[in-house]
This record gives structure tokens, C-alpha cells and sequence, in this order.
């Protein structure tokens, strides 16, 4: 231990470990080095149960805090592995915590910033997945999943700011009292998480700019972007017509500058899963929105 604070995050097998050594590590030791934090990434599970094996990795963020390592720490900072950080803009997410409150984005913070885009996000997401979970707002959000009641926020919890001495109990008692509700659909752990710490009132609600997602900026910005699963989408029209006037290159330059855009409007760019192959389209040491132009 060399600094009294750290960045954790959990990458299990090489699907996954491959792409945050090539594109992640550098980058967030970066931003490590910067402000003081300790970087620590585990590689193997902290819970191999059959219990844990049969749900998705992604709950086991709730057991970091217990973790031998942790209690050396004040303030630890979960990061999950698809994040890439504006490390020339970002300032030290620990700085207005307090070490008692738990540090996170709200869920549809972006969307109600945006206005009327917000619903309109939603409405898009539901008509493109359709598999999705339709909980059309914050309460539903949790109703829908089987909770007792709702709250108007949502915890975005592929970041968050937690204090070992304040937040084990509270994240041990959501990773052994709730199951997997089903597919990613269900978002893992983050509809109990949220609801959890929520009701026990320790958000610290931070910049939403920490934790700015990828895919839903793609809705609301670059639906061209998408590749829809069935021919002639509305959503799928923008990126046809780019591909009958050009080649596949000139598309990629078009995503790449698109990406850009949105990560120097970000402090995280999160990708969420479905897009993590776009991560390693992105150039992190892009300063200017000038370098944005094709």
C-alpha cells in the first residue's frame, strides 16, 4: 500500500482480461498516478461457490470490501473493466466523498439533463432490444424486478466510490440475500444494489460525467451507429446509406469520431458490455474536439 486510496476492478478469463491489458491498464495507471490511488485488478474469483458460478461474475464487486487488501484503504473506487478514463480532464473522483456516503451516477441522470431526449432514449432502446426489461422510468425500475417499492433514482453501478469501514455490511448482505433475476436484461446486481443503498441513504450522487455510457449516447446521438438485427430498421438507414458511398474504412472513421466526441465529453466512457469491441477504436490521448473531425 502506498497511497490510502484505490481503483479495484475484476476481470475474470481472457475474454475479458485481454481487452483491459491492451486498452485499460495504461490508461487508468495513468489516472492512478495522477491523483494517488493504488491500482488493483483482480484476475481470479473471490467467491468460487456453484452458487457463484451459475450467475454472472458481476455481482462479486459487492465482495471487494472484504477482501484481505481492502481494509488497508479509506476510500476504494469499483471500476468495471469496459471504462476508459479522460485522464487530461477527469478530476480525483474520491475528492467531495464522504468516506461514510457511497459515490455514484445516477442511471437517467444523462437522460433528464438532455430533456425530451431522455424518454425518447428509452422508447428507442425498448424498440431495438426486444428482449428488454420495459421499466420506463426510475421507480419502474424497481417495481418491475419484484422490489417492494421504488425510488425516483437509479444507481449506475459499474462505478462507485465505498468505504470498507462504512459499506461491507451493506454490499455482503446484497450479494448473499439476492439471486440473478435472469439474463443482462436484468442488469445483474445493480436493481438490489441500488435499491439497497438507497434505502439506507448513503448516495452521494457524483458528476455524472464519471460514468457516461457508451450505448446510451449512441441512442441518443448516433443511432447510425447501431446494427440492428433485422433488415431495413429506421435506426439502421444512416450507416447503409455510408456504406453504399463508401467502404467499411470510412464508416470505422465515422465510429471512431463519433467515440471521440463522446469520450472528451466524459470523464468515464463506459461501454457496457455489447460495445466493448469499440473501446480499442479509441485513441485516449485525444486532448482537442478538433482531433474529432473526419
Amino acid at each position: 500500500m502506498s497511497n490510502k486510496n484505490a481503483i479495484v476492478t475484476l476481470v475474470i478469463g481472457e475474454r475479458y482480461l485481454q481487452p483491459w491489458k491492451r486498452d485499460c491498464e495504461a490508461n487508468w495507471t495513468e489516472y492512478a498516478d495522477k491523483h494517488g490511488y493504488d491500482l488493483i485488478c483482480l484476475e481470479k474469483p473471490l467467491d468460487d461457490s456453484d452458487r457463484a458460478r451459475k450467475r454472472s461474475a458481476s455481482w462479486q464487486k459487492c465482495l471487494i470490501l472484504g477482501q484481505d487488501f481492502s481494509s488497508q484503504y479509506e476510500q476504494i473506487v469499483w471500476i468495471d473493466s469496459d471504462i476508459l478514463i479522460n485522464t487530461h480532464n477527469a478530476p480525483s473522483i474520491v475528492d467531495g466523498v464522504p468516506t461514510d456516503k457511497f459515490g455514484a451516477v445516477e442511471l437517467f441522470s444523462y437522460s433528464q439533463e438532455a430533456g425530451s431526449f431522455g424518454p425518447e432514449a428509452l422508447r428507442r432502446m425498448f424498440e431495438f432490444w426486444k428482449v428488454a426489461v420495459v421499466n420506463p422510468g426510475a421507480h419502474d425500475y424497481y417495481t418491475v424486478y419484484g422490489l417492494p417499492h421504488g425510488f425516483d433514482t437509479v444507481v449506475q453501478a459499474g462505478m462507485f466510490v465505498a468505504s470498507p469501514k462504512y459499506h461491507r455490511q451493506i454490499l455482503e448482505k446484497i450479494y448473499y440475500e439476492y439471486e440473478e433475476k435472469g439474463g443482462p436484461e436484468w442488469h445483474y446486481e445493480m436493481q438490489p444494489l441500488s435499491y439497497e443503498v438507497l434505502k439506507a441513504d448513503l448516495v452521494h450522487w457524483l458528476d455524472p460525467r464519471f460514468n457516461l455510457l457508451w450505448l446510451d449516447l449512441i441512442f441518443l446521438h448516433y443511432p447510425f451507429l447501431l446494427n440492428p438485427p433485422r433488415p431495413r430498421s429506421f435506426l439502421q438507414r444512416g450507416l447503409h446509406k455510408l456504406e453504399k458511398m463508401s467502404d467499411p474504412a470510412v464508416a470505422t472513421e465515422v465510429r471512431k469520431a463519433c467515440l471521440t466526441a463522446a469520450f472528451l465529453n466524459s470523464y468515464f466512457l463506459h461501454f457496457g458490455g455489447s460495445e466493448l469491441s469499440d473501446m480499442h477504436l479509441l485513441d485516449t490521448n485525444t486532448r482537442t474536439w478538433q482531433e474529432c473531425r473526419l
